[in-house]
């Protein structure tokens, strides 16, 4: 196994770590933008330079910046954070991601041998990351995990401003 993956691969999960404890969402958001860089060269190790390069544009460049603008915007003080939530909350909310995460990787999971899947198709090792590959397989294998992933982030940035923001 490529030793930088494992590097990048564990950086990426402390990063993601991080950013779901803190307190403050600015730092939040610094843990996020270490997350994504980390999970951009991963896509590098794999030769996927086409999604490395979109995973900066799109999420470092546009999602991250979004998510900045709407922390500005509220403009939090310090006793405007809230109170912590009870744990049976706190298990309850990580049980359900749990739950949505495997729902997602369902389709990875019942298939793991994807490359050798993609192979016997006729595509080449050098083609899978193409965008015409990335793009067959994101909205025509997996369009509803897509689009799931698209509404779980609108539900997850609307819920985070009611809760953060005592008075809406």
């Amino acid at each position: 196994m490529n030793p930088v993956f494992l590097l990048v691969s564990a950086g990426a999960i402390v990063a993601a770590a991080m950013m779901v404890t803190r307190r403050n969402p600015v730092y939040a958001a610094v843990w996020l933008l270490g997350a994504f860089l980390c999970m951009a060269v991963v896509f590098l190790t794999l030769h996927a330079t086409f999604l490395a390069f979109i995973h900066i544009l799109v999420y470092t460049g546009a999602i991250l910046v979004l998510f900045v603008f709407v922390i500005m915007l509220l403009n939090l003080k310090d006793d405007e954070f809230g109170d912590e939530h009870p744990r049976g909350v706190r298990y309850s909310v990580a049980g359900m991601c749990s739950a949505l995460f495997l729902m997602l990787s369902y389709p990875i999971l019942r298939e793991p041998k994807l490359w050798e899947a993609a192979r016997s198709t006729g595509a080449e090792l050098d083609t899978l990351g193409s965008v015409e590959s990335v793009g067959n397989v994101m909205f025509r294998t997996y369009g509803l995990q897509f689009e799931l992933v698209s509404v779980l982030i609108i539900v997850a940035m609307f819920g985070a401003m009611v809760l953060a923001k005592k008075r809406v």
